[in-house]
Order: structure tokens, then sequence, then C-alpha cells
């Protein structure tokens, strides 16, 4: 008799080609236009998402594979359809997600991290902040969160995980035989990342594509204490509410931390130079503004830095996480696909322009949510704020804050955003893993979106 796990394993394979084989048929025979009215480019990029959303959420095959899978059906299958169509792309629309602003970002965040393990950095830093906040696990993984959450305000969620996942290596290390533990830091850190964008109009693109729009075309103004003022109450329930709901799905005794005690020695020339290239880093992100320099050329900094002067050597550039970085480009040409195609298109038409103001809130957030799980939340924003400004002049301005907050508070797969990816990629934890509390953290972060219209009516800022 087979061993079960090859069992299960033979399930999942012939499950799989047979739903690949059935929409594969559906995208081809052009059933999808008959069936929910789409158009033939629309059904192809549908079947493209559910081969995709069913072999990243089963891992079928390596995450990395699926994504590559994805960049192919995308040019040989969809693109000659959407040309017949008219539209004039090129095979670089979907390649070029692979190297784009959010890629180069991951690449600085792996060798940042990669260049303060290799020089005892991220030690030093474990111990500065366990040293203020105890060593019981409860409260060292709120504290990492916290620290994520407030980093993330204020620069880069991708890199501001790439950061702290370096500084809990440590911890992780000495309760290596704790795997919830384990699991419970892995997941904290790209959660809190992902929700202290929401605290800053800088923090996340979403927030400024909405401020943009309220400002250029609604005419309203948000200083940046406002803004903070309107969302802080959420995002600081959400991140209690994760470190709860993490410390229930992955409970279990953990003793309290044991740290040595390091005899600190004074830091050396390459040290110093590490740290000085993380600062430079860090403070051309936070000045994007003002010269202007995009945040993926800022990026390369530490790479070009680190590895021009030889403070790392070429052997750790080959060792970096490269399947992350495939997995997160596979997620965005998705991405791609399902907006220039019209399927996003088709999605948001399902929204009734007339229906209450509660419905029409609750059905944009909701999409905003749905979408932002399988493309950036970036894409997402872009796509329903212009749809929303169809909406009354009366409703428009807290639709368009509801639709900004939903896209940042998906988190359930680890294509749904860098952070998610760069924590799968440190290969602690499966998918099933982030699936469960991140879908609870999504549909509770929904629900505060929806419900932070009261406080803002409370507020009288609408």
């Amino acid at each position: 008799m087979l061993p079960y796990s090859i069992m299960i394993s033979s399930f999942k394979l012939v499950w799989a080609l047979a739903v690949t084989i059935g929409l594969i048929t559906m995208g081809e025979g052009h059933l999808w236009q008959s069936l929910l009215g789409l158009t033939p480019a629309a059904g192809i990029a549908l079947s493209i998402l559910g081969l995709a959303a069913i072999a990243w959420i089963w891992e079928i095959i390596p995450l990395f594979v699926t994504s590559l899978l994805v960049l192919i059906l995308n040019v040989v299958w969809l693109l000659p359809e959407l040309n017949n169509s008219g539209l004039e792309l090129t095979s670089s629309a979907f390649t070029a997600p692979f190297f784009s602003d959010v890629i180069l970002l991951f690449l600085g965040g792996f060798v940042l991290s990669s260049s303060f393990a290799r020089y005892g950095l991220d030690e030093r830093l474990a111990h500065v902040v366990l040293a203020r906040t105890g060593r019981n696990p409860a409260i060292a993984i709120a504290s990492l969160m916290g620290t994520t959450a407030f980093l993330s305000m204020w620069m880069s969620n991708t890199a501001t995980t790439a950061m702290m996942l370096s500084l809990a290596g440590p911890v992780l290390a000495r309760a290596k035989q704790f795997r919830h533990f384990q699991r419970a830091v892995i997941l904290g850190i790209p959660f809190a990342a992902n929700l202290g964008g929401l605290g800053t109009p800088i923090g996340t693109p979403p927030n400024a594509i909405a401020l943009q729009y309220l400002r250029d075309v609604q005419g309203h103004e948000f200083s940046f204490p406002t803004w903070m003022l309107m969302v802080f109450p959420s995002m600081i329930a959400l991140l209690i509410l994760v470190w709860l709901v993490l410390l229930r799905i992955h409970r279990g005794h953990t003793p309290p931390l044991t740290f040595e005690p390091i005899k600190v020695q004074p830091l050396s020339m390459e040290q110093w130079m590490i740290i000085g290239i993380a600062l430079v880093t860090i403070v051309g992100w936070l000045t994007g503004p003002l010269h202007g320099i995009p945040t993926g050329m800022v990026a390369l900094l530490p790479v070009v830095l680190n590895y021009g002067t030889k403070l790392l050597d070429p052997q750790s550039f080959r060792k970096l996480p490269w399947d992350v970085l495939i997995l997160a480009g596979g997620g965005m040409s998705l991405g791609v696909a399902v907006s220039t195609s019209g399927l996003a298109s088709n999605i948001v038409s399902l929204v009734p322009a007339q229906a209450p103001f509660m419905a029409i809130a609750a059905a944009f957030a909701i999409i905003a949510s749905a979408l932002s799980t399988f493309i950036s939340n970036t894409a997402t924003a872009n796509l329903l704020i212009p749809v929303a400004m169809g909406l009354p002049e009366s409703i428009r301005p807290p639709i368009i804050c509801v639709i900004a907050l939903a896209c940042s508070v998906s988190m359930a797969l680890p294509i749904t955003t860098p952070p998610n990816a760069m924590a799968f990629g440190s290969g602690h934890i499966r998918v099933v893993d982030m699936m469960i509390p991140g879908t609870i953290i999504t549909g509770a972060g929904v629900l505060a979106a929806i419900l932070s219209l009261f406080w803002w009516q409370a507020l009288g800022i609408f």
C-alpha cells in the first residue's frame, strides 16, 4: 500500500489536472463569455487566475514554478487575444513585473538582511530589543510586531520586513525547537508591516493614491495628523487582533527566551560601513518625495555598495532567495493580466450604484480586499478609486478612503503582499500557516474599514 503522503499528493495532482483541463477548456472555448458575459480575453484571464490560485493554495508544484507558468500563459495564451481585441501590447507588459521597483525592493532588503547577519549586527539588535521588552515569548512577539508596524509607517513595508526578519533571526534560533513560536514570529512581522502602512499617508501606495484623488478631484485636503487620527484606531485594533490570533492559533508552551550574555565589542570598521549603508538606504526611502528617485533604485544602493566594496562576496549573492523574487513577480504579472483583460472591471461592475451607502461601502471594501489578494494593492487602488469617482459626490470621499484601507488589509497568501512572500521565503511556514490567520485578519480588516465610517462621522471629517 502506498504511503499516506504519496496518496494525498497523487490525489492533489489528479484533482489539479482535472480542474486545469476544465479551466483551460472554458477559457479556450469562450464558455466564460456565455456563462458570465465576459470577453474572450477576460475569460482567459479568469482561467489563468483560477489555475494560479489552485496551484498557490494547494502547493501542488513549487510556488515560483507557478509564477513562471503564469508568465508563460500570459504571453502565449492571453497576449494574442488582447492584441486581437485591439490592445497594442508586447510580452514586456507581463515580463516587466519580474524586474519592477517592488522586486528591486525585495533584492535590496535581502542584501541588507544578509549584510546584518554576516557581520553579527542582527544579534546585537536582537539583544537591544529583548533587553527592553523582557524574555516572555508573547511580549517578544508583541515588541517585534510593534517595532515593525512603527517602521512600516515611514518606510517601505518590504524593506521593514527584511530588516525585522533579520533582527528576529537570533530570537528564532534560541527557540528553534518550538515551531509554534517560530511561526507566530515569522507571521507577526509581515502582518504588522502590512498594517503599519495604514498609519500615515506615505505608509502604503493606496493611501497616497486616495489622497491624491481627494485633493485633485474632490477638493479635500488631508493633513498628516488628520489621516493618522482617521486610521490609527483601526490600525491599533487590528495589530492587537493579529497578536491574539497568532498566540491562539500557534499556542504552546515556550519557556522564557534565554540569551547568553555577550561581551559588547566596539564596532568594527566593516560594521560601521554596514550601518552607514543601511542608514543611507533608509533615508533615501524616507526622502523619496524630495529627491524623486524611485524606491527601487534606492534599494539597489545596498546591493552596489555591499558587493562593490567587497563587504559581501559573490557567493552570498548566489544564495539570495531568488525563488521569492520570482514568486512576487508572478503575482504582479497576474495582476497585469487581470487588469488589462478587463476582468477586474467586470468584477467592479457588479456593484450597483444606487444601493444604500453602507452596502456600497461594504461592496467596494470586499472587492478591494478580494482583488488585493491576487494583484498588488497599488494596482487595486488604481483600478477601484477611478470607478468610485463615478459615485454621487456626497458619498465619494468616504468610499475612496474605505477602498484605500481595504486594499491594504489583505494578507491571506504569500503572493498577496511582498512582506508575506518574504516571510514565506524564510522556509519556516507553509501556505496554510499563513492562509488561516491571514484570512481571519483580512475579514477583520474589511470590517474595520467599513466601521471606520462611523468614526470619521464622529470626527466630523465627512
